[in-house]
């Protein structure tokens, strides 16, 4: 299943990078395990948090769904709020399942982080994956290292089987 959907939606992000290869990064890093077997709450979306205080539409969509506005969703681990500002008009659960999550994901891609100057490495789309941008003083490490190394080698399997095609 999740193969067939990174199939399907790689192709629609702006290519910069290898598309398959970047979704397949992304998934690895943020996917459901024994640890994280839930949507991943975020405290800066609730009340006290900075984007709470900082919002009103966080503050709107808390009101209306309580701590499940404030979380991540899916395999993807896409913002609920983020969704939202992109056009996601469904309660926070049904993101949970990856088929809804992804084309919101896609769109976060394009819209958020290719769109901003300057990103064009593997490196840059991690940072601001995990933290919304890559021009700020948070330089998540572990993560992007881990993003590129999964990315590296779902890009060599990837060219692997494109030239087992030809």
């Amino acid at each position: 299943m999740i193969k067939r959907l990174i199939t399907e939606y790689a192709p629609l992000i702006k290519e910069t990078v290898d598309t398959e290869a970047l979704l397949w990064a992304v998934y690895e890093c943020e996917k459901y395990t024994k640890r994280y077997r839930t949507p991943r709450f975020e405290p800066a979306y609730a009340p006290g948090g900075l984007y709470f205080r900082n919002s009103s539409m966080v503050r709107q969509e808390y009101a209306r769904w309580g701590s499940s506005a404030a979380c991540s969703y899916s395999n993807f681990q896409i913002m609920f709020i983020v969704a939202r500002e992109l056009g996601y008009d469904a309660p926070p659960l049904a993101l949970d399942k990856d088929s809804v999550a992804l084309p919101y994901v896609v769109r976060y891609i394009n819209v958020r982080i290719l769109a901003t100057p300057g990103v064009e490495t593997v490196e840059n789309i991690a940072d601001a994956y995990n933290s919304g941008t890559y021009r700020d003083a948070n330089v998540p490490e572990r993560y992007i290292n881990k993003f590129v190394r999964k990315y590296k080698q779902h890009l060599a399997r990837l060219e692997k089987e494109r030239d087992a095609q030809v």
